[in-house]
């Protein structure tokens, strides 16, 4: 029994590995790196739930969220090693442009507590959705974009 237990996880293994060099050969054509990683099955239901949320494919939400946080990374630490003493990067998303957005002072992600309309859409947005605020001056309203308009601006 523990022979054939081997041999059939033997052939599991060899399926899992041609199966993932297919997978690279095919991330390879396309000249991106392919990287798998395990997760826990609570998280992987919660990264399914809101890339059906933001309309885009699961692959998509995580690139963008890995680029975000490395973006992060070397935005401190280029902050860090500055020449000039008390210099400080600050850490915008570099996806608006100042003239469709004229009355924004700043860019913030942040989680809604409370309903809300996108302000380039229309969409609803129900609280707990990751929303890009867009803050303004005094007596100018601030701009609330959903995933898909923040892709789009």
């Amino acid at each position: 029994m523990h022979q054939t237990a081997k041999h059939m996880r033997d052939i599991t293994m060899k399926h899992v590995k041609t199966q993932r060099n297919k997978a690279r050969a095919s991330a390879m054509k396309r000249k991106e790196e392919y990287l798998g990683a395990r997760v826990p099955r609570e998280l992987r239901a919660k990264v399914i739930a809101r890339a059906d949320e933001l309309g885009i494919p699961v692959s998509i939400l995580i690139r963008n969220i890995l680029e975000e946080a490395f973006k992060s990374t070397v935005t401190v630490a280029a902050s860090k090693s500055g020449t000039r003493s008390g210099e400080q990067e600050i850490n915008t998303p570099d996806i608006h442009s100042k003239d469709e957005y004229p009355t924004v002072i700043g860019w913030e992600t942040m989680t809604l507590n409370r309903a809300m309309t996108c302000t380039a859409c229309g969409d609803e947005l129900k609280p707990g959705r990751e929303i890009t605020l867009g803050l303004a001056g005094p007596g100018e309203n601030h701009v609330i974009l959903c995933g898909k308009c923040k892709k789009l601006a």
